[in-house]
């Protein structure tokens, strides 16, 4: 291990990761198959955190002149302290990249840099549990006298596809059935109603202009006003994102199921598909019609569907609500893991973290410190 010599270099530019995206993206493919960390993806949440005031932060090591890993990071300095978190929200599973025989080396120059090079005061993550890099990390930071606390974070439901439809409902049982065939009766008395599907490689028009009709709609819009916010950034990113990777990674498709009432939209699901995966990335239903559940029932003709074409072994919500166990109840942990130098810092975070207290005091300063959140996790 000591013999091989890496390099990194740092790119915080979006357009530079043009002359390495095949490259990039073969390593996903290889060893990560989380599609949102394919390169248009990445350029989105790049020019998106650097809007936020944040510094995009993507190392890429290289051994012998190949690619090996990837850190896709962002770094901001506050009040004299400056921390980083991944590119990415935690909801997209993070993680970092990398060949597994030169795992252990992409981390060790991953931590040299943000603390030797760049001083970082905290490294604030949060990845799978299930994490290969989870081990060398602790690791790492044990033999480098770097304080590391670790907790666990809300996870993701996963929906295994290994049988038939029929066979599926056969196991939910009857009131699975029942439901959804109440919520078409219902439907039915509103007037004709119908589920739709555009996807990739279709003549489909105004696609992202009927799911912003929708989210319009939805209780996230009262929400987003209340914040001062005029649409969805992450629905904007990953949306862009998924239109340049189907045009580039063979492997990667989208599709957007609608349910339509009366020739108007009620709810969508956006879905994602790469590496045998199908990953629910967006869903949002009109809340003047929630009593009738369109957006469990769109949800549900989608997966039907995906269990009919046997085209995905699992399904992945990327999120952990209380509706998904209808279909699931698997679930996969994530952990938050914070990473600190200096000695007194410990003390800080374990105080501002239990302290309900503090952590109201923070949380009130942090309407006017857009770095109190970031710094200790509200």
């Amino acid at each position: 291990m000591s013999e091989v010599k890496a390099s990194v270099c740092v790119i915080s530019d979006s357009n530079k990761l043009h002359e390495i995206e095949g490259t990039w993206n073969q390593l996903i493919g290889r060893c990560s198959k989380n599609p949102f960390l394919l390169s248009g993806f990445i350029k989105q949440f790049m020019e998106f955190n650097r809007s936020k005031r944040w510094v995009p932060l993507v190392l890429v090591i290289s051994v012998d002149n190949k690619i090996v890993g990837i850190s896709p990071l962002k770094i901001k300095r506050k009040f004299g302290v400056r921390f980083a978190k991944f590119l990415l929200n935690p909801w997209f599973s993070p993680d970092f990249i990398g060949d597994d025989q030169y795992r252990e080396i992409c981390l060790a120059y991953t931590l040299d840099f943000l603390f030797k090079t760049l001083r970082c005061q905290f490294v604030d993550l949060t990845l799978p549990a299930n994490s290969h890099n989870l081990r060398i990390i602790k690791q790492k930071c044990k033999t480098s006298k770097i304080y590391f606390y670790i907790k666990q974070e809300t996870g993701h439901r996963i929906l295994p596809v290994q049988c038939t439809w029929a066979e599926f409902e056969t196991l939910k049982g009857r009131n699975f059935r029942r439901k959804f065939k109440r919520i078409e009766r219902n439907l039915d008395r509103l007037g004709p109603w119908r589920i739709t599907c555009a996807e990739n490689g279709k003549q489909e028009f105004d696609v992202i202009k009927k799911i912003l009709e929708i989210d319009k709609m939805s209780w996230k819009e009262e929400l987003r006003t209340q914040r001062g916010i005029k649409i969805d950034s992450d629905l904007m990113m990953i949306w862009n994102g998924a239109q340049y990777m189907a045009q580039n990674e063979p492997d990667f498709k989208w599709s957007v199921w609608f349910l339509e009432l009366n020739d108007q939209k009620l709810a969508h699901i956006l879905i994602f598909h790469y590496q045998n995966v199908a990953y629910f990335a967006k869903t949002s239903y009109d809340e003047r019609y929630k009593k009738f559940a369109p957006g469990l029932y769109v949800q549900n003709a989608a997966i039907r569907d995906l269990f009919n074409k046997s085209q995905v072994r699992r399904i992945d919500f990327l999120t952990a609500l209380p509706y998904h166990e209808t279909w699931t109840s698997l679930c996969l942990p994530r952990v938050r893991i914070i990473i600190s130098h200096k000695s007194v810092l410990p003390t800080m975070i374990k105080f501002a973290l239990l302290s309900k207290p503090v952590k109201g005091i923070l949380t009130l300063l942090s309407k006017r410190s857009p770095s109190i959140p970031d710094l200790i996790g509200l």
